[in-house]
């Protein structure tokens, strides 16, 4: 009787439970952007709803159940993001992109391995992605332990992170009056930069792409605190593409 008489009380505040409601028709999506520059403008222009506190493609959830079904149908992720593990850098809502339009990548101070630039490629090669984003962040801690290890091997597996990351503190020497805070940004940078240039110089596939124009690989930068996100200049072939 108690359970009676407690559905009855819940019934009469309207907290009894209910069928969801039906899912609307799916607005209609954005157009998949057919350039580089246009992918990147998409994206900063989603970049700027973030900051601002006004995502519109990232909010409404009651077209999740449509969303999901129309995407098993296939993906035409418009860019690639190569970013940190770190939980604070969520791209999707970043870039206030919903489900199928971004392909992530992601590891430990965003330096993708084999695996991850054989991602990168697929993405670019089976799916038509217009623009790879290496993106960096304020206050890594994986570029921050590389930075502190100053050469000494990290423990266990860490030294991935060191081996991911080599040549870094060499090419971005400390300046003598430097703080750390400063050099650490500069370093949050260079290895964005370092690792989108990396890309190209390890992958045909992606050269050709930018060379003909029909690609961009850009390093980025996230501020953890306003949200924006700072294009950096894009890297470009210093290998010559083979030819086969």
């Amino acid at each position: 009787m108690r359970g009676l008489s407690l559905v009855i009380a819940l019934s009469t505040l309207g907290l009894a439970a209910q069928d969801p409601p039906a899912p609307r028709a799916l607005t209609a999506p954005a157009a998949i952007p057919a350039t580089p520059d246009a992918a990147l403008a998409e994206l900063l222009a989603g970049n700027a709803r973030f900051v601002a506190g006004k995502r519109s493609r990232t909010v409404d959830t009651g077209q999740d159940p449509i969303l999901r079904a129309a995407l098993v149908k296939g993906q035409q992720p418009f860019a690639v993001i190569i970013t940190c593990s770190d939980s604070r850098v969520p791209d999707s809502l970043v870039f206030d992109q919903e489900a199928g339009r971004l392909f992530t990548i992601r590891e430990a101070g965003n330096a993708p391995d084999l695996q991850g630039l054989a991602s990168a490629e697929y993405a670019v090669e089976h799916l038509g992605s217009k623009v790879v984003v290496v993106m960096g962040h304020t206050g890594c801690g994986a570029v921050k332990a590389v930075r502190e290890a100053q050469g000494r091997p990290l423990p266990g597996n860490l030294w991935a992170l060191q081996a991911g990351m080599a040549g870094l503190l060499e090419s971005t020497p400390e300046a003598p009056d430097e703080g750390a805070s400063a050099y650490g940004a500069r370093l949050e940078a260079g290895n964005a930069r370092r690792q989108a240039q990396a890309l190209l110089d390890r992958s045909d596939l992606l050269r050709e792409r930018t060379a003909e124009g029909r690609l961009k690989v850009v390093p980025a930068l996230y501020h953890l605190d306003s949200g924006n996100v700072d294009l950096l200049k894009p890297a470009t072939p210093l290998v010559e593409t083979a030819h086969h």
